[in-house]
């Protein structure tokens, strides 16, 4: 059996909203990020799990999700509030190293979420973000 990967996870919201965790497979998420700050920072040990996910409300507009594995698989998708999430379609998004979405909202408003894991030795670092365009 192979060692666990710890993976050190940064998550940095720009979106002009607060982000409120709504769920995790890790409890050291951040239970709220707030738009403009500087990027939370938490450690994931991988020896209980081989994937993590956080999936953050932003205000009453959109949700944000973030999915990674142990072996530098990554997806991000971000959905209109109130969506279901269906985890077989997040788990059809994964692929390794880097993934992005956006959403645009009814009026006009894009978001935008980019998220980049890569293998540091024995470890790995996941970096993910959320952002906002707004409309011309």
């Amino acid at each position: 059996m192979a060692a666990p990967t710890a993976t050190t996870v940064v998550l940095e919201n720009q979106s002009g909203d607060t982000a409120i965790l709504v769920s995790s497979t890790y409890e050291g998420a951040p239970s709220v990020i707030k738009s403009g700050e500087q990027p939370v920072v938490f450690d994931q040990n991988t020896e209980l799990n081989t994937y993590g996910s956080v999936m953050y409300a932003i205000g009453k507009i959109a949700t944000w999700i973030v999915v990674w594995t142990a072996n530098n698989q990554v997806a991000t998708w971000i959905l209109p509030a109130g969506t279901s999430a269906v985890w077989t379609d997040i788990w059809n998004k994964i692929q390794p190293d880097n993934a992005n979405d956006s959403y645009t909202t009814s009026y006009g408003w894009m978001y935008e979420s980019d998220a980049h894991i890569k293998s540091n030795g024995d470890a790995q670092d996941l970096t993910a973000g959320i952002s906002v365009i707004p409309p011309n």
